[in-house]
């Protein structure tokens, strides 16, 4: 069908670029000699995660125990989950994965000898055993064990349980990855984990501590660590963008990230034009989020968006802009990817104006 016939508002993808995107970050991981663990709370299908895994990711990342249930029921054999997760009920799943899917791979971030109590004696009841990984923190200040003794607990005390094994390290520094300037972003992420590498060498790595993996980094900062020993990047974004992370910079040009297209976008149709100088479409809270700023117009400076609430978005045209119709349609960059994919069931692959395919948002609303 042509785009113009979907119900709106509509989440959409330019096909082809997102392809492109997958295979220019894949050509980029592989340059640097590292494995592409891409994040897919950023689309929570399957169907993409094997498009990314075909291109040549190792694996991925799923934010939540609940998109890893979702990926491995869609094919996906090797996941980590980034994460921890507490309780019975959580662990039971966890465990769960493991006997529905033995031949697949499941790595658990945690960063407390509680997490590994509770999931060394349900592993071990069930006779299996989980792959943990321990996340350090990262300058993130969100979870995250501090480089020390504590780390070293952690390390030897699964190492001494039954039903789980040490695999690696988790390193996540979130909050630099919409540091403007590539240059600045770049040297900041390499500062917050100078100190792990340097722990892993000089103290980890001589008392046989050493981990397989080290896993971290984003689309933002992935190009920060040559030469510091990560394994693996767990970038995400890449694949849709997002007008934050276009107006991060790249290594030529200091305000514009051109390194990925800006794919994801929403389609949206003018249901009033109360003054000449506002117009209404039906894109409003529900379905674009505004926690990192408001969506941009596509290809048209002269409009504004301000969020009108739940279910309506305001249109502001500036300098005596021609007036907008009644049913005409809007095409919107969302500031934040992820949280406004998670508003959808469905995610239309549209090539120009042309409708080619759909991908069901099958992960969508999992946080559990």
């Amino acid at each position: 069908m042509n785009i113009a016939q979907l119900p709106t508002p509509a989440l959409i993808v330019d096909f082809d670029k997102m392809k492109n995107n997958i295979h220019e970050m894949q050509q980029r991981i592989d340059a640097l000699q590292l494995n592409l663990r891409p994040h897919t709370k950023a689309h929570k299908s399957p169907t993409i995660a094997k498009m990314q895994i075909d291109a040549g990711a190792q694996g991925i990342c799923t934010a939540k125990l609940g998109e890893a249930e979702v990926m491995a029921a869609g094919g996906i054999n090797d996941i980590l989950i980034t994460t921890p997760i507490a309780g019975k009920n959580k662990i039971q799943r966890l465990v769960k994965l493991y006997q529905q899917y033995p031949d697949y791979r499941f790595i658990q971030v945690i960063d407390h000898k509680q997490h590994i109590i509770d999931i060394s004696e349900a592993a071990t009841d069930a006779g299996i055993c989980i792959e943990l990984m321990i996340e350090v923190e990262s300058g993130q200040q969100r979870c995250g064990v501090e480089i020390g003794d504590d780390l070293i607990s952690l390390i030897e005390t699964i190492n001494c349980s039954d039903g789980v094994s040490y695999v690696g390290l988790q390193a996540y520094s979130g909050h630099l990855q919409h540091i403007k300037g590539y240059q600045e972003r770049n040297t900041q992420a390499r500062t917050v984990v100078e100190d792990l590498f340097n722990y892993i060498n000089n103290v980890l790595t001589p008392k046989g501590l050493a981990p397989e993996i080290v896993s971290g980094g984003g689309t933002g900062t992935y190009e920060a660590y040559q030469g510091l020993g990560f394994s693996e990047i767990q970038a995400g974004s890449y694949l849709f963008m997002d007008t934050t992370y276009q107006d991060i910079g790249d290594e030529n040009d200091q305000y514009q990230n051109n390194q990925f297209d800006v794919t994801l976008k929403v389609l949206s149709t003018v249901i009033s034009h109360p003054t000449p100088q506002r117009a209404i479409i039906d894109a409003g809270m529900k379905c674009l989020s505004i926690d990192l700023g408001m969506p941009k117009i596509e290809s048209d400076d002269m409009l504004s968006y301000k969020t009108g609430g739940d279910e309506h978005g305001i249109i502001h045209l500036i300098d005596n802009h021609e007036p907008l119709q009644i049913g005409q349609q809007l095409i919107l960059l969302p500031s934040h990817c992820d949280t406004t994919l998670n508003n959808f069931n469905t995610l239309y692959a549209v090539r120009g104006s042309e409708v080619i395919g759909q991908f069901p948002i099958i992960g969508r609303g999992r946080s559990d």
